[in-house]
């Protein structure tokens, strides 16, 4: 059968294929059938030379390459191939298969008619198999980071490739394609964007850091980070878990105001103690006095007039001390802060200042306690007036706010407070005033949280705007 192949130097042919690492086979055209096969293809499939020449390439081919296999066959009997590479399966003798890379040529004689085929072939089951538990580690890798319950994003040269779905719901965006291939840092907040980039993140592990990330929606939210030097298709790439950490961030908040509110409390009843005392006598022995000195009248009024201030200062700090039951009523919210607006109009007018109010008319009655939301009102009014050194205007607006809730604007004209400063307003002993105790503005947040309100407070170089919703009912 060898006799009829046309190679220039046969027999040279013949010792490099019988000697061969890799499997060869030569294949009949017509039928394909084994014509000759060499020992290492003998190895690979574990057939002896003599019973695989008694078989046609068809026996040892997997039957879901059959289809393949023919598709080969055309475009090499057609010329529109002159060579084959693929990687296919093969059937051992033991019935098992057997994955292997195959090349194929086709022979043709001096009148270009097909005579047989030769085909290598290299066994690569065990690659193939390395390859399956790389393939099967990476899903597994996949599922974990995909159920992950912290936010995953894998990164190269600070580019995103890679976000699981709960980075996606974090970053409240659509879906991954948002996401992937943007830079880190359009979702960084840009006062965090130095820092972080002092960080080298492809260079060992890196965190637990904290920063802050805008939502899609705008939202700031705190993240804690952790970075881990890893492997993403083939090149170096980091991995980053994303925690949020914002409620913990406020618990942690609320934890630290109500020490300093325990604190302002023991402060306030040990103040109060030690001032009463020698403060009832010194009113007695004053009482006792005004009675034999008649003369000056308008002396004793002033000092009389003080120290009632005092007392009322004294109670103020007790009701920090020992929070007392109040009593809520249904009243008028235009009386109440016509009768502040009427307190405060000389201090307003001393220091050129306007007060124009607007309330909206017949605004139905609110349930709360007068004194104190009198209280809040004098408290942001005297603010206000005291941010306003040159005078201007203090707006204060009062209207319906949806069917449940009445809203009081209270809008100056002052310096305003710098937005670095404005998380902090109402934390105990945070005062921007020289001679503020910290005290006056928490004791108002918890007025009106008392009353199931809310307080929100804006502010610019062009002034302050205070906001507060209470209840109807």
């Amino acid at each position: 059968m060898l006799g009829k192949i046309t190679l220039d130097h046969p027999q040279l042919f013949i010792q490099a294929f019988e000697n061969s690492a890799i499997g060869m086979a030569l294949i009949a055209a017509n039928d394909g059938e084994l014509l000759k096969v060499n020992q290492a293809l003998c190895s690979i499939l574990g057939y002896e030379e003599q019973e695989m020449l008694k078989l046609k390439i068809f026996d040892i081919t997997h039957p879901d390459d059959s289809e393949n296999d023919l598709h080969i066959v055309h475009l090499l009997l057609n010329g529109k191939e002159h060579s084959y590479h693929s990687e296919r399966r093969y059937i051992h003798k033991e019935g098992y298969e057997i994955w292997a890379l195959m090349s194929v040529s086709l022979v043709r004689d001096e009148q270009q008619n097909p005579i047989f085929y030769i085909s290598q072939i290299q066994d690569i089951s065990n690659r193939r198999r390395t390859e399956e538990k790389l393939r099967e580690g990476e899903d597994r890798y996949h599922r974990i980071v995909e159920e992950s319950p912290d936010g995953v994003i894998i990164l190269r040269d600070e580019r995103c490739l890679f976000i699981n779905q709960t980075g996606v719901e974090m970053l409240r965006f659509k879906g991954k394609s948002d996401i992937v291939g943007r830079p880190i840092y359009d979702f960084v907040h840009p006062d965090d964007h130095q820092r972080l980039k002092q960080r080298d993140m492809h260079n060992g592990s890196i965190g637990p850091i904290e920063k802050r990330f805008i939502r899609m929606d705008g939202k700031v939210i705190d993240v804690e980070l952790k970075t881990i030097p890893t492997i993403y298709q083939d090149n170096p790439a980091v991995h980053v878990i994303m925690r949020d950490i914002s409620e913990r961030k406020q618990t942690q908040d609320l934890i630290i105001n109500s020490e300093k509110l325990t604190i302002a409390g023991q402060l306030a009843a040990g103040i109060a103690h030690e001032v009463r005392n020698p403060l009832t006598a010194i009113k007695g022995f004053f009482q006792m006095m005004e009675k034999d000195l008649k003369g000056s009248k308008m002396y004793f009024d002033v000092i009389s007039s003080e120290i009632n201030r005092i007392e009322t200062i004294l109670n103020e700090l007790l009701v920090l001390a020992r929070p007392q039951q109040i009593k809520y009523e249904r009243k008028n919210i235009e009386v109440i802060i016509n009768h502040v607006i009427t307190l405060l109009k000389t201090q307003s007018n001393l220091n050129s200042i306007e007060l124009i109010k607007s309330i909206e008319p017949n605004l139905p009655l609110i349930k709360c306690n007068e004194n104190q939301l009198k209280q809040v009102f004098i408290n942001f009014l005297k603010n206000a007036i005291e941010a306003m050194e040159k005078g201007g205007r203090i707006t204060i607006e009062i209207r319906k706010h949806h069917t449940d809730t009445i809203m009081i604007q209270i809008v100056d004209q002052g310096s305003g407070i710098p937005e670095h400063l404005l998380s902090k307003i109402g934390e105990p002993f945070f005062t921007t005033k020289e001679q503020g105790t910290g005290l006056g503005l928490m004791i108002c947040k918890n007025i009106i949280e008392e009353h199931k309100g809310n307080l929100h407070i804006d502010s610019s170089s062009n002034g302050t705007r205070v906001e507060i919703l209470l209840p109807l009912l």
